[in-house]
C-alpha cells in the first residue's frame, strides 16, 4: 500500500503521518505507525471509515479541557481515547473578546505564539502531557496499531510533541524544522476560515495580521522552544531526561519500535 505523507481527511486540517524520515544512523521511520493531526470533532463518517482502515487504535487529545468539551473527538469505533492537555489556560474567552484583543496591537498574535511555545517548556503540566505522550507511544507497541495526537489546528502542542519525539528516535533537526513547516500550506485554508469567521466582529488589518499569525507556523515560534530548552536545561537531550524524565531505556524502545533498516 502507497504511503503518503498528508491523509486523505476531507472534514478535518492538518492530518499527517510522520513516517519515512530518516535518522542520523541510517534507520527511517516507520509509516503507519503515528499521526499528528488538528481535532478530530469535525470528521465525516467516510473520514472515521478512513481511519478505521488505518488502523486508528489510540487517540492522544492534547487540547485543554475546555476544547475537548466544546469540541469532542470522532474516533473509529473501537480506538481508545486519551485526554491528555498540555495546558488548561486561555480558551475561555467568547469569540469576540478574542476579536478584539487582537485588534489593536500588531505584534500580540506572535508574541502569543512565542510565549506560548516557551510556556510549553517551563510549564509543569505541560512537561507531564509530554511525558505521558512518551508514555504512550511506547505502550504503541504492535506493528498493527496506530497511534494519533493532536491539538486543535495539529500545528503548536503537536508541532512541540513531534519535535521532541522525532528528535528523540534521532531524526536531524533540519528534517523535523521541515516537517513542522508543512503546517505552514496546510494551514492556509482554516486561517482564511477563521479571517471570513472574525470579520462579523469588524475585521481591520491588525487583526487579520494577528490571525495570520496565530494560525501559521514560524521557525521563529518553534525555535523559541528548542532556545527554551537549551537555556534552561543545557541540551534538548537534557530536557528529555531531565524535564521529561524519560530514560535512555525507554529512547532505546522507543526506536525498536518505531525505526526499520
Amino acid at each position: 500500500m502507497t504511503n503518503y505523507r498528508i491523509l486523505a481527511i476531507t472534514s478535518g486540517y492538518n492530518f499527517r503521518d510522520i513516517g519515512g524520515y530518516q535518522t542520523k544512523d541510517g534507520k527511517t521511520v516507520k509509516w503507519r505507525k503515528v499521526i499528528r493531526s488538528g481535532d478530530l470533532s469535525t470528521l465525516s463518517d467516510q473520514d472515521l471509515g478512513y481511519l478505521k482502515k488505518y488502523n486508528i487504535t489510540c487517540d492522544v487529545d492534547l487540547r485543554s479541557n475546555a476544547e475537548q468539551t466544546k469540541a469532542p473527538d470522532r474516533v473509529p469505533d473501537d480506538a481508545k481515547q486519551i485526554s491528555n492537555p498540555v495546558f488548561n489556560t486561555g480558551h475561555d474567552k467568547s469569540d469576540e473578546d478574542y476579536a478584539r484583543q487582537y485588534s489593536s496591537d500588531p505584534n500580540s498574535g506572535r508574541n502569543n505564539m512565542l510565549s506560548s511555545y516557551k510556556y510549553m517548556i517551563l510549564s509543569r503540566d505541560a512537561r507531564k502531557a509530554f511525558t505521558k505522550l512518551f508514555e504512550l507511544l511506547l505502550k504503541n507497541d504492535q506493528d498493527q496499531n496506530v497511534l494519533i495526537y493532536h491539538c486543535a489546528q495539529g500545528k503548536d502542542r503537536t508541532g512541540v510533541a513531534t519535535f521532541l519525539f522525532l528528535y528523540a528516535l534521532g531524526v536531524d533537526i533540519d528534517t523535523i524544522k521541515q516537517d513542522y513547516l508543512i503546517s505552514k500550506k496546510q494551514m492556509k485554508p482554516y486561517i482564511q476560515k477563521q479571517i471570513d469567521f472574525y470579520s462579523k466582529f469588524g475585521m481591520n488589518d491588525i487583526l487579520r495580521h494577528n490571525l495570520e499569525n496565530l494560525y501559521t507556523v514560524s521557525l521563529d515560534y518553534i525555535d523559541m522552544a528548542i532556545n527554551t530548552m537549551t537555556e534552561n536545561y543545557g541540551s534538548i537531550d537534557n530536557f528529555i531526561h531531565q524535564g521529561l524524565g524519560i530514560s535512555l531505556e525507554q529512547i532505546k524502545r522507543l526506536r525498536e519500535i518505531y525505526l526499520t533498516d
